[in-house]
């Protein structure tokens, strides 16, 4: 039981880390559409963030699963699931990094275009460090949010913790006994992602990006 168990929390980790990567590079993708002074793409952006968050992820993932082959895109539970959690947790890292940028004082700003410096220098240089001083925290806390949300998959045949457990379930009636097995290794797994990003914030702070806000 046990030992299933663990290999379900496995598959969990696997899954909520491809979410997360993906969908902090879909994010940082994103982000500059807001702001971009074309107005549609502003709209897209706007239009996208706002439909992704505002659906259940339930409703999400079935419309990925059973949605993608009635257009001829087939794919496997897995490779739905790390679509949905993809496009789900892209429109909340594309709000974390639009909040860090946000965060950045104008003063800070116009020191920085003071130097001279080129848009992409200006970017890696001044804008990218000040914004992961605000964007760390609630980063974090989408991370973990997706470790969670990854139970949801199993509404689509994803083998993870929790179907794992519902399975383990059947088989014995030992409800108590396994969901308690299943919420500590949750609570494990949510626990450190949060030092992990803790232990990011620290080394950071070492190297001058992060630290009191100014």
């Amino acid at each position: 039981m046990l030992q299933l168990l663990l290999i379900g929390a496995c598959y969990t980790l696997g899954l909520a880390v491809a979410g997360i990567t993906f969908g902090t590079v879909l994010g940082l993708l994103l982000t500059p559409l807001s702001f971009v002074r074309f107005r549609p793409l502003r709209a897209l952006y706007h239009v996208y963030v706002f439909f992704t968050r505002g659906t259940p992820l339930l409703v999400l993932a079935l419309l990925i699963f059973y949605g993608l082959p009635a257009l001829n895109f087939s794919q496997g539970p897995y490779v739905a699931g790390t679509i949905v959690l993809t496009i789900y947790s892209s429109a909340f890292f594309a709000e974390v990094f639009r909040g860090g940028v946000l965060a950045i004082q104008r003063t800070h700003l116009e020191s920085g275009r003071s130097l001279g410096l080129p848009p992409l220098a200006f970017l890696r240089r001044i804008i990218a460090p000040l914004a992961l001083r605000y964007a760390l925290p609630p980063y974090v806390n989408v991370c973990v949010m997706m470790v969670k949300a990854s139970s949801i998959l199993s509404i689509i045949s994803v083998w993870e913790l929790t179907l794992a457990a519902r399975e383990i379930i059947e088989r014995t009636l030992l409800v108590f006994t396994v969901l308690g097995i299943a919420a500590a290794l949750y609570f494990l797994m949510c626990f450190g992602v949060d030092r992990l990003g803790r232990l990011a914030e620290r080394y950071l702070m070492r190297r001058g990006f992060v630290g009191e806000h100014a």
